[in-house]
């Protein structure tokens, strides 16, 4: 019989219900025979191990103790079965027991345990081939990179290792290898704070049986798992007193009173931070500062926070995920895909394909886990595995509140008697079983550093367990930008996650390679976390070189300054200032109240551009003595109306900030205006004798959205903050257009656009209605409407303009295929005060749902906060009360341009062909046109909440790796008569559509976002049975495309069509709406315009 006995306890004691223990020897398997053992009603067994010569007593709790026995276990145990597991036993006697209780000199007791690690560790590598016990590679580098790095700095610094590789035994070696005096260990969980404290114990592997990495003399540290806050500094006196080592969480060290937490500190010279990608509360980081002047380590899979931010302190060691694959330690990946865009079957799916999975698994034990977002999900999605009774499911999540419900549910898991649990997130860190090997994502994780540490946990390596599988639902992805690739037809998780990785660590290895450039800094204010604001004020210089050493001549009022950091990187020739002054209180004489004013300085030189830029956190005056100072006396500020160059290449400038300085003979006015209220400012009666003096807005630069800001007293700024080696890129971007003479200063405003408040609505002829702005910055699917009972997709629903007119009320309707609701704006004063509000018309309810919101909102409540888009046929547009007109007048369209098709045996004034793919419709003629060329997807994407009535994909190059996706959009509109004429009505709700497409442009995601749209609306189709919308290629294909797109670039042109125009007899507002709408098209996205006509 083999039994596992419990670990032998030199130390096992509490302070103020926190355990503190000391292993004297490990508890390991030993092979023997089992015998009865019986005194006076006393029954139990003894067992003789097969090597050695002493027996063990196993007795059941018993008052009495027999005597004559040097080793007795309290236990029960199943003496019919081939092997036991004791180790939840207890020692009653055993001979390092004796005297032990006695034991009160801990100081001395954790002086014997440092003496004992004293050249008793080895560097020795393990070999599986030979059976040889040891560390790994990784484990031996990371060690060393950290020795090195304490030789020479005592910074924080951060060991990036895949999950699975290790970390833990790395920890074990550093503290034996450096003979740490005393280490708090902080883990996010309590669960991982339990795992940890018991392989710090036991020592791990480096204490297993066959290692050669420490000698059998060194002794087990003594640990103290910290489980509740202490109260005072004298219980962090007892506690730390009498450990050697402390386990943690995150949450009892932060939440610790400030005197806790700095007597904590004193005690521990070491700290080491687990997992340390999690988020950082403001307690927890607080309670870090307190550890400034330690030594602190951070281990975690990926040098980013859950919320993106950068981890403070050095990557000082990082292991390849790709070097983890190819040396076994990260077992490979099978991705099986689900692709269904009923949601409502998506679950049923992945369930189903999952336990398929378990099944075909079922000789190698796996264990399958259903990840999703929240407890209302895991009930939801837990009924779908409770079909499968032999695997007995469980679930495990906060709403099941029983600590020990709760541990017996994860002993379950841990002995195989279920092999399905579902739960929100991982089971928590730390959850250490490689026979976790399948993952069902119900839910995907939505960044990469939480994506990378749930692979770890499913890739850990065992020869008998086989490799891991993830199932997940690919047609409909709502994740960052970085993880679409993962979530494709046929990813390949082996390839993708390491390039994943290496790049997000590769980012922030450069800017600490950047950071590293600079001298010495504060400890106070670590140089990664500056982020200043977009803003300089850029001098001219005629200098071979620069000073920076020379600031100190240049900062005002240096003398008051009572503190002042400054640190030069030489090859980025960038300098950094940081000053505090005290500030008298404006509410008290008292001197020794006062408040601290700090300002930061960037200093950048571009020899390239002999330019140089300041930065300022005050954003207050010219630092002309500063600039002279470092850059010589030749250094002149870029100011005036050269300034204004920055705004070249903006397009669609809208402002919300204008100052001009009026000439009036002698006497000079400043005219300011903020805010939608800045059309007055900019008449052109005024601007014919005033000169610009503060301009900032908002517009579109390269085909992307843009702000920017300028003074003629020489600020420029955008709204936003960045790292200083982005800045440093800003800057120069900014220094090229200040150098660049043929901007034309008189052309920089031109076209600019200002919003007015107004009372009443424009008399111009409303085109189309748009969803605001805030609803395109997320999938589609993160919104819906409700009409009245039924709920619909932003996909199933188009908005549009009602009885469209040039003076009557504007109405809009939000109608699906079946359904219709009808909203009013309305314009009036309210105690004078312009204002507006939108009315439901009829007797339908509408609401709007953000997806992550329980509630849904009145549309008239969502709509007043983020109200539509009105678009008028001039090009202006309403958003509530607040109006914008276009101030270019642009040429009419040339209608050279106009592409005129023959249409006969087409109805003209029959638009879409339908389901029954009507040959004689205006839709049907384009399609056998596009037909003929070298498409390789048309869709029919016609009917409500379309992105077209047609939408064309041509890959340019090699169809296996386009460089280019090239896709066209076909609106197509019925002709009000049945032959060509001159109606400008005709043109209203097609230039409409046209100028609404653009947000398909807004982003990459959104580019990407248009094929899952197409695939999608496709799905409804099937599902209902209908007509497929591919007329040519197919679903794999436009999947295919999906994925490229992430990849490669895709551009957009947009064709109006409209068999009712004729192109010979164009009329002049025909002309001129066509040329709003290619304008609009152009200046915003750079999206190309084509108009199909009739002769």
């Amino acid at each position: 019989m083999i039994i596992t006995f419990p670990n032998v306890l030199l130390i096992d004691e509490s302070r103020a219900k926190n355990p503190i223990r000391q292993v004297g020897e490990l508890g390991l398997p030993r092979e023997g025979a089992l015998a009865t053992f019986t005194h006076r009603r006393l029954e139990g067994f003894i067992f003789q191990p097969a090597v050695g010569s002493e027996e063990i007593l196993i007795i059941p709790k018993s008052r009495q103790i027999p005597e004559g026995h040097v080793r007795i276990i309290q236990a029960t145990i199943d003496a019919a079965a081939g092997a036991a597991d004791l180790s939840d036993g207890f020692w009653l006697r055993h001979p390092l027991l004796n005297g032990c209780p006695g034991v009160t000199d801990r100081e001395t007791e954790i002086q014997k345990v440092l003496e004992s690690w004293a050249g008793a560790f080895s560097y020795v590598q393990e070999d599986p081939a030979r059976n040889f016990k040891g560390l790994r590679g990784p484990q031996i580098g990371a060690v060393h990179a950290v020795h090195a790095h304490w030789s020479v700095s005592d910074a924080p610094a951060t060991i990036v290792m895949p999950t699975g590789t290790g970390k833990t035994e790395t920890m074990l070696s550093i503290l034996v290898s450096a003979g740490c005096l005393k280490l708090l260990v902080v883990v996010p969980t309590d669960t991982l704070r339990t795992q940890l404290a018991l392989k710090f114990l036991t020592l791990g592997i480096l204490k297993e049986p066959g290692c050669a990495v420490l000698q059998t003399s060194a002794k087990h540290p003594i640990v103290c798992t910290l489980q509740h806050i202490p109260r005072a500094v004298e219980e962090v006196d007892d506690i730390f007193g009498r450990s050697q080592v402390i386990v943690t969480t995150s949450n009892i060290a932060g939440q610790s009173d400030q005197a806790v937490q700095d007597r904590m500190a004193k005690h521990c010279p070491y700290l080491f931070i687990d997992e340390a990608h999690h988020a950082e509360a403001p307690t927890w980081r607080a309670f870090k500062e307190r550890f400034r002047e330690r030594k602190i380590l951070q281990f975690t899979a990926t040098p980013f926070r859950e919320d993106g931010k950068p981890l403070d302190g050095d990557i000082i060691f990082k292991y390849p995920l790709k070097k983890a694959q190819q040396e076994g330690y990260f077992k490979p990946i099978r991705f099986l895909p689900v692709v269904e865009f009923n949601l409502k079957r998506a679950d049923e799916a992945i369930a189903t394909k999952a336990v398929e999975r378990l099944r075909a698994d079922a000789d190698k034990g796996h264990i399958l886990m259903a990840r999703v977002e929240s407890v209302a999900r895991a009930k939801k999605v837990f009924q779908l595995y409770e079909r499968h009774p032999e695997f007995n499911p469980v679930q495990l999540h906060t709403e099941i509140k029983s600590p020990r419900r709760r541990e017996a549910i994860r002993r379950q898991i841990i002995t195989g008697k279920s092999r399905i649990v579902v739960c929100v997130d991982m089971l928590g860190e730390g959850f250490d079983l490689p026979e976790l090997k399948i993952a069902a994502f119900h839910d995907i994780r939505k960044t990469l550093a939480v994506t990378l540490q749930l692979a770890g946990r499913f890739t850990r390596a065992r020869p008998d367990l086989g490799d891991a599988t993830f199932i997940a639902n690919t047609a409909d992805v709502n994740v960052q930008d970085e993880l679409r690739k993962l979530y494709t037809r046929d990813p390949d998780w082996n390839v993708i996650l390491p390039q994943l990785s290496d790049r997000m660590i590769g980012e922030q290895l450069s800017l600490q390679e950047f950071l590293q450039g600079f001298t010495e800094f504060t400890k106070d204010i670590p140089l990664k976390t500056v982020q200043p604001a977009t803003s300089t004020v850029v001098y001219k210089t005629r200098c071979d070189v620069w000073t920076p050493e020379n600031f100190r001549a240049g900062i005002p009022a240096l003398n008051a300054c009572k503190q002042v950091y400054h640190t030069i990187n030489h090859a980025e020739h960038t300098l950094i200032i940081v000053t505090a002054r005290r500030v008298a209180l404006d509410w008290t004489t008292v001197e020794s109240l006062f408040s601290w004013e700090w300002e930061l300085y960037v200093m950048i030189w571009s020899p390239e551009q002999n330019l140089l830029f300041i930065n300022s956190s005050a954003n207050s005056g010219e630092y002309k003595v500063l600039a002279q100072a470092v850059a010589g006396e030749t250094a002149t500020l870029i100011k005036g109306q050269d300034v204004f160059r920055t705004f070249a290449g903006v397009n669609r400038l809208r402002l919300q900030n204008v100052g001009l300085t009026e000439q009036l003979g002698r006497n000079v006015r400043y005219h300011g205006r903020m805010g939608a209220d800045v059309g007055p400012a900019l008449t052109d009666a005024q601007l014919q004798h005033t000169r610009k003096s503060v301009l900032s807005g908002s517009g579109y630069e390269d085909g992307e959205k843009a702000t920017v800001g300028a003074s003629c007293k020489g600020r420029i700024w955008s709204h936003r903050r960045d790292r200083v080696d982005q800045l440093a890129i800003w800057c120069k971007k900014i220094g090229a257009k200040l150098l660049d003479t043929t901007i034309d200063l008189n052309e920089v405003l031109k076209g600019t656009l200002a919003a007015q408040i107004v009372r009443g609505r424009p008399t111009k002829m409303p085109i189309s209605v748009d969803w605001p702005e805030e609803m395109y910055r997320v999938p589609d699917t993160q919104w819906s409407v409700v009409i009245g009972e039924q709920e619909y997709q932003l996909s199933e629903l188009s908005l549009e303009i009602v009885s469209p007119n040039l003076n009557g009320a504007l109405r809009f309707a939000i109608a699906s295929e079946t359904e219709r609701a009808e909203l009013e704006l309305e314009l009036f004063d309210s105690e004078e005060i312009p204002n507006y509000r939108f009315v439901v018309r009829g007797e339908r309810r509408i609401q709007v749902r953000r997806r992550w919101r329980a509630e849904a909102e009145n549309a008239t409540d969502f709509f007043y906060n983020d109200p539509p888009v009105i678009w008028f046929s001039d090009g202006s547009a309403l958003e509530g009360n607040q109006y914008v007109e276009l101030k270019t007048a642009y040429p009419p369209y040339d209608a050279a341009k106009i592409q005129a098709w023959d249409w006969t045996g087409v109805d003209i004034q029959k638009e879409s062909q339908g389901e029954r793919k009507e040959p004689d419709s205006v839709q049907a003629r384009v399609i056998r046109e596009l037909r003929t060329r070298d498409y390789q997807m048309i869709v029919d994407d016609d009917s409500k909440g379309e992105a077209a009535d047609i939408v064309a994909i041509r890959l340019v190059g090699d169809a296996a790796e386009p460089s280019n996706i090239d896709v066209e959009f076909y609106h197509c509109k019925y002709s009000q008569e049945a032959t060509p004429g001159q109606r400008i009505k005709d043109l209203y709700e097609v230039c409409g559509q046209a100028q609404k497409s653009i947000f398909w442009m807004s982003s990459l995601e959104k580019r990407t976002d248009l094929f899952t749209h197409l695939l999608r609306r496709e799905a409804r189709r099937q599902e209902a049975g209908t007509s497929s919308r591919f007329e040519v290629g197919d679903g794999e294909l436009l999947q295919t495309i999906r994925e490229m797109s992430q990849l490669c670039h895709v551009s957009l042109k947009i064709y109006i069509v409209q068999p009712g125009v004729s192109k010979a007899n164009a009329t002049h507002d025909q002309l001129q709406l066509m040329s709003v709408t290619e304008n609009h098209l152009m200046e915003t996205y750079q999206i190309g315009f084509g108009v199909i006509a009739s002769e």
